[in-house]
Order: structure tokens, then C-alpha cells, then sequence
């Protein structure tokens, strides 16, 4: 629990989670974190450098009146991958423009000095830096410096770490209440769609194609797609046969047009987003909080109108869907293996309502409301 006078200041004003410590209930604990080493530190935390700004979600999520708590520092990708995010929490938040950024770490090196001088009580990363940060020597140095480094992932395996992550970071800032919260709902939601899909022959899974980014960068950009990992779990968990599980390992790559074209998946799904901000001519889907169900409809179908799109048959038969592309890195995951799942097996899963559930996961799990489009079908 926090320190009464302290807990109640920082609800009332968000400026307060960046200016105060509390320390007078903290007591040391040792975790395990998701890359599966034993980390002890101070909890609950109060000073908290975030490598990913996006597990914002998952903190809301802890805590819903203040989801800024605890936060002296973060990365840019909310600001520069998810703008419509940024904006809503923005506007409810004003103080979430006023936490220091830093460049992420993916596409640069951590700052270990500029993380020192902010005296952080603990560094937050995601999975997947986990090479880089022990080749690089930045999680030696930060070990070394007595800082507490702990790994997170809703990212690599997400269906496999979502409720991990989230109990970890229940535990470290002392949340725990609420984070099983969550948990109980999601573990519901996903045992419903193993059990289902269990029945299913190999017969009855189709074979489903993703696009990842899908016109992000314009329109001659084909064909990323997702492995093993990510929303390859998605759609496997969802009673799909995801054809990138057979060409990558891991979190995905690129094939090429024709390659593409020879696989005729009976289902095409994308992962869009609004990034016209990041990228000049783009012409994704803008997806996400400030989505528009007209607008959104136009840019799919211009999407599916793409050389190595229009001659497949999933194409031609409208059997394509889009998705907003920050499921890749939410603790709401689970929304989109609903969606998947319905629109894969609509019979099977009649009584599911993913829209319904996401809007409920926002009014329960989040600080904000829910609006915009996250999903939609070609027509």
C-alpha cells in the first residue's frame, strides 16, 4: 500500500507522481522477471524510468485514477508510434507532456549517465532488448550501479506473458489488487477461445495471411508479415493457420509479392494505424482513438486494391480485416484474438461480443473512454 497522505495527494495531482518518493511503507522484495532473472528492489516504486511508454496501457491498467504514477522518464514511442494515444491521455493527463523522452532504445543506446542522474528507483525494459542491452554492456553498467533492472513483454510472446508482465508490475508498485483484477478477466476470456478452438480439426483452421505496418511507409510496400510471435500467436490461439509461422521463427520478416500471391491464404488480416505524422505518404488505415468509420473504409479498400492484393481470392471475396496495429503491444491483446477469432469462425463464436469487451476494458481498465475504430472488415 502507499503511504496514505502521499496516495491521495498523487491521485488528486498527477504532478505529484514525478516530484515524490514513496518511501515510508517501501520494503525490499525480490522478483522474477519475464527474461526469468530474480531482481530485488524497493515496493512499491516511485521513481521509474520506462523503456517503452506504450506499457502506459498496463499501468493504467494498476492504476486507474493516476496511470502516470511512479514515472520520471520514458522513451518516444507513444509520442511518435501512437499519437492518437498520446493525444487522448494527453488531454485527460496534461502532465504526461511534461515527463522527460528519450529516443527508444530499440533504434538507439540507452543513456545509462542520463538514467543515473535522474536517480531512478528501477529501469522498466521490454524482452526484446534483452541481447542488445547485454552485448551493449547497459544492463552491467546499470546492475553495477545498484539501479533495479526489471524485463516486461506484451510484445514477443505476448499470449504467453500478458498476465506475467502484469502481475510483476503489480507487485513492484504495489498494485497487486488490481493487476489480478485484470488478470482474472483476461484469463476467462482466453481460456473461452482455447477451448473452442480445441475442437477444431486441422482441416477446419484456415490459412490466414497478415500484413504488418500495412501501408505505412505507401503503397508499393509489400509484404511484412508475423512469425511465430506477436500476432502470429493471435491468430494460431484464434483458430488460424498463420502462414508467417512457417516462413519465420520469431517475430516475423518480408516475402516477396510473388511468394505471397503462390500462398492464397484463405483469410487476409493487416495491422494499421494512423502514421501520417512519422511517415510522408503514408496510406495505412488510421486506426485507434481518433478514427473515422468512413475515412477508415476508403483507406482499406484502396489498401486491397494494391497489385499483390487484388488478385487474391481472400481479396476478391472480401475476406480481409484490418486491426489497429498497438495490439501488438498491449495488455488489451486479448480484444483482437477475439475479433480474430469471430471473424474466423463466426459460428463457432456467435455469442462472443470482442466490441462490447473492449469497450468494457476500457470503462473498467483504463482512464479512458472508449472511442474511435480499433477494427474493421472490408465491405
Amino acid at each position: 500500500m502507499l503511504c496514505p497522505v502521499l496516495s491521495v495527494l498523487n491521485r488528486l495531482v498527477p504532478l505529484v507522481a514525478l516530484t515524490f518518493s514513496f518511501s515510508c511503507f517501501a520494503s525490499s522484495i525480490t522478483v522474477t522477471d519475464i527474461a526469468g532473472r530474480q531482481v530485488t528492489l524497493n515496493a512499491p516504486v516511485s521513481r521509474v524510468v520506462l523503456a517503452d511508454s506504450r506499457a502506459l496501457v498496463a499501468l493504467n491498467i494498476l492504476n486507474p485514477q493516476n496511470p502516470l504514477h511512479g514515472i520520471i522518464a520514458w522513451d518516444n514511442a507513444l509520442q511518435v508510434k501512437v499519437p492518437d494515444m498520446a493525444q487522448a491521455y494527453s488531454k485527460k493527463f496534461p502532465a504526461i507532456d511534461k515527463v522527460p523522452v528519450f529516443a527508444n532504445p530499440y533504434a538507439s543506446d540507452f543513456s545509462v549517465e542520463r538514467a543515473l542522474k535522474m536517480k531512478p528507483d528501477l529501469v522498466i525494459f521490454d524482452t526484446g532488448l534483452l541481447a542488445k542491452l547485454r552485448d551493449s554492456g547497459t544492463l552491467n553498467q546499470l546492475e553495477k550501479s545498484g539501479v533495479p533492472v526489471i524485463f516486461i513483454d506484451f510484445r514477443q510472446q505476448p499470449l504467453t506473458n500478458t498476465v506475467a508482465s502484469i502481475r510483476l508490475l503489480g507487485k513492484v508498485f504495489g498494485e497487486e489488487k488490481n493487476g489480478e483484477k485484470y488478470i482474472s478477466f483476461y484469463q476467462q476470456r482466453l481460456s473461452l477461445i482455447q477451448q473452442r478452438v480445441a475442437t477444431l480439426t486441422p482441416q477446419q483452421r484456415p490459412t490466414v495471411f497478415i500484413e504488418r505496418h500495412a501501408g505505412m511507409t505507401g503503397t508499393d510496400a509489400c509484404c511484412h508479415t508475423f512469425g511465430k510471435g506477436n500476432f502470429g500467436e493471435f491468430i494460431q490461439a484464434a483458430g488460424g493457420n498463420n502462414l508467417g509461422s512457417q516462413w519465420f521463427e520469431t517475430m516475423g520478416g518480408e516475402i516477396n509479392e510473388e511468394q505471397l500471391i503462390t500462398s492464397q491464404p484463405r483469410f487476409y488480416l493487416m495491422t494499421a494505424a494512423d502514421w501520417s505524422q512519422a511517415h510522408k505518404g503514408s496510406v495505412s488505415i488510421p486506426l485507434g482513438y481518433g478514427a473515422d468509420e468512413q475515412i477508415s473504409q476508403k483507406m482499406l479498400k484502396g489498401l486491397m486494391e494494391r497489385r499483390s492484393q487484388r488478385v487474391l481470392t481472400a481479396v476478391k471475396e472480401g475476406r480481409v480485416m484490418a486491426f489497429y496495429h498497438q495490439f501488438y503491444d498491449s495488455p488489451f491483446n486479448i480484444a483482437a484474438v477475439e475479433a480474430i477469432a469471430k471473424f474466423l469462425h463466426p459460428t463457432l463464436f456467435a455469442d462472443l461480443d470482442p466490441l462490447a469487451d473492449l469497450k468494457m476494458m476500457h470503462r473498467e481498465f483504463s482512464s479512458l473512454e472508449y472511442q474511435g475504430l480499433f477494427w474493421i472488415n472490408a465491405k
